[in-house]
């Protein structure tokens, strides 16, 4: 056998002499020689298919185990919803006050109309605003009749004051004859009782004495006639004079001329009231109030009043009286609170009081920051960059600003523009310095 070593080709193909220098010769194949062991070739085979087998087991044990869950990327920041500015809540004097409402009137209402009737207005003088004084002259009515009937009765009074003079100068000549004939039968008398003269002449002149009485009676009893004719037409001037005086409509007092019933040419009837005025241009408010609130106010206390048709319009009352009695239906008492004659003022409007009733410490908000709901009041307290709804029970209002009473604590920061927009845990966005609100 040859002592040159066996080689197997890499490929697995036939083996091939290794020679010592010179190319390869190709040799002839040997049957009879083995190519490779078996054992070898086997166990090349056994690893090959584990290697195999342990792959696949590999794939599919990966293929059946879950794939582990990726790390969670932290979730973006909320936007903000709105831009809002805070307050704090904080103990503050708080001006503790009854609001009333009622209407404007006027403290002492003059209606004036006229005494005379079936007349008609000649001119009317004055406008509804006006102010008058105590017997200014207000409208005319036509007073032609009255004038005439006047004329009349003082015609009649003069010829009653011409009988009047006739009839005491008749008296005058009536006691002077009485005088006369009185002295002469008390002479005649005295002459009879002497004898100078007879009984019946003495008796003559008692009769004329007697007659001379009777007529003095008579002269007097006319002068009283007169007189009483003279009266009597004197009372029919001062009646004419009065209901001609009653044709012009005079202001009773100072005051305001609220309304005005009187055009040229109505007729007047009694009764009819022509003009309205306010006695001195006091005006009052007429506050209807419970009865659990009235043991609160007192006389003297200030109000102030002020309009919801006319924002411009506040001024100073002062509670004057309060009604004894409560009425019984609605449990209301009536409070009368002065209020200025100002422009703007007007009996019959509708205004609301703001009664002081002194002054307390207490936890306030900006009444912006209180919002009501169906729930109740709420606030949005600022916690961090969040609004969280917080319920609160508010109390009393001063301006603009409410009394919590609970739900908040000094310090806190409550929402105040923008509150009306947020829902809770909302974001919010804080103004930068500068900025313009």
């Amino acid at each position: 056998m040859s002592d040159r070593p066996i080689h197997a080709d890499p490929a697995g193909a036939r083996p091939h002499a290794e020679t010592k220098s010179g190319p390869s010769a190709p040799v002839a194949p040997n049957f009879n020689r083995p190519t490779a062991s078996r054992r070898t070739q086997w166990l090349a085979l056994v690893l090959a298919l584990g290697v195999l087998g342990g792959g696949a087991f590999f794939l599919r044990s990966r293929a059946a185990q879950p794939e582990a869950p990726a790390a969670a990327a932290p979730a973006p920041k909320p936007q903000p919803v709105v831009t809002v500015t805070t307050a704090a809540a904080a103990f503050a004097p708080l001006v503790r006050s009854l609001e009333v409402t009622g209407s404007v009137s006027a403290w002492d209402p003059l209606s004036i109309g006229s005494e005379a009737a079936g007349l008609r207005i000649e001119t009317v003088n004055v406008e509804e605003g006006d102010r008058v004084r105590r017997g200014q002259l207000l409208a005319t009515l036509n007073d032609s009749v009255l004038q005439a009937q006047l004329t009349q009765a003082r015609a009649r009074l003069a010829s009653a004051e011409v009988t009047i003079r006739q009839r005491r100068a008749a008296l005058t000549k009536a006691q002077a004859t009485y005088r006369e004939a009185l002295a002469n039968q008390r002479r005649y008398e005295e002459l009879s009782r002497q004898g100078a003269i007879s009984k019946q002449e003495a008796l003559a002149r008692q009769t004329v004495a007697e007659s001379a009485a009777a007529d003095l009676e008579n002269a007097r009893l006319a002068v009283d006639a007169a007189v009483g004719a003279a009266a009597e037409n004197r009372a029919q001037v001062a009646q004419f004079e009065a209901q001609i005086a009653q044709t012009r409509i005079v202001a009773p007092d100072d005051g305001l001329v609220s309304r005005r019933d009187a055009h040229i040419g109505d007729i007047v009837s009694a009764g009819k009231t022509l003009f309205t005025m306010v006695r001195d241009s006091r005006l009052e408010l007429r506050a209807q109030v419970p009865e659990v609130d009235l043991p609160k106010i007192q006389p003297g206390q200030i109000v102030r009043v002020t309009s919801d048709a006319d924002a411009r319009l506040s001024v100073n009352g002062r509670v004057r009286q309060i009604s004894p009695q409560v009425d019984e239906r609605t449990r209301l008492g009536t409070v009368r609170i002065d209020v200025p004659s100002v422009n703007g003022m007007r009996p019959g409007m509708f205004v609301r009081g703001q009664v002081a009733l002194g002054e307390r410490r207490a936890i306030v908000v900006p009444s912006q920051a209180v919002l009501t709901r169906d729930e109740g009041a709420q606030v949005f307290v600022l916690s961090g960059e969040q609004a969280m709804a917080r319920p609160v029970v508010a109390g009393a209002r001063s301006g603009d600003r409410v009394e919590i009473v609970s739900g908040l604590k000094p310090g806190e920061k409550v929402i105040v523009a923008g509150a009306g927009y947020l829902k809770d845990g909302d974001y919010v966005r804080l103004p930068k310095a500068g900025d313009v609100q």
